[in-house]
């Protein structure tokens, strides 16, 4: 593929489709509807209370996410490493990331199995799967690329594993006084046996 203006914001994600965890449109709540009404709670007739008033209509006009989520082939990846602007970067630690579709081979073309050194005597994929001018590494055989612009809308879900200690009492009771920065806002922090309200 040539070189065209939309390259320069081109970003390319490296990584393998997760299988674990789906997305489920059919259950996508479609919340641009004002007269969207919320289904009854399972084991419920509604016949003895009246039912729950239906949520407020989203008001935005673009629903980037929504679409997202709703496009074709919407499935989460653990991303290892992306290019951009001609460089290669991996990530400090991979990352669960909304993407479309399965993916496609990073060095496609690859060499003919019959080759005695086949996983040797790659060559190197063209730019368009790679995002850099040369490269002296190969993928491996299960990696998959996803190519996206930079003002593509997506989610990233940074999973964390370890003791309820670690990532749970650590994070959210902390009595060091520091903060912990979430969603824009600060949380509380607990010192001197008080919780701090602390705000930006």
């Amino acid at each position: 593929m040539v070189e065209t203006l939309l390259s320069p914001t081109n970003i390319l994600l490296y990584g393998r489709e997760l299988r674990e965890l789906t997305i489920d449109q059919r259950k996508l709540p479609d919340l641009s509807k004002a007269d969207a009404k919320p289904s009854q709670p399972e084991g419920c007739d509604g016949s003895d209370a009246p039912p729950p008033p239906p949520p407020p209509p989203r008001l935005g006009e673009n629903n980037f996410l929504e679409a997202q989520l709703r496009a074709k082939g919407a499935r989460l990846a653990r991303i290892y490493a992306f290019s951009y602007e001609g460089h290669y970067y991996d990530l400090a630690r991979p990352a669960l990331f909304l993407v479309h579709g399965p993916g496609s081979d990073p060095e496609a073309p690859r060499p003919s199995p019959d080759l005695p050194n086949s996983r040797l005597d790659r060559a190197a994929a063209d730019a368009d799967r790679t995002g850099v001018a040369s490269q002296n590494r190969s993928f491996s055989d299960d990696m998959r690329v996803w190519s996206y612009d930079k003002g593509d809308y997506s989610i990233r879900l940074d999973p964390d594993a370890g003791t309820f200690e670690e990532i749970l009492l650590d994070c959210e009771l902390r009595t060091d006084g520091l903060q912990s920065h979430y969603s824009g806002k600060f949380t509380r922090a607990k010192k001197g046996g008080r919780h701090n309200n602390w705000s930006d």
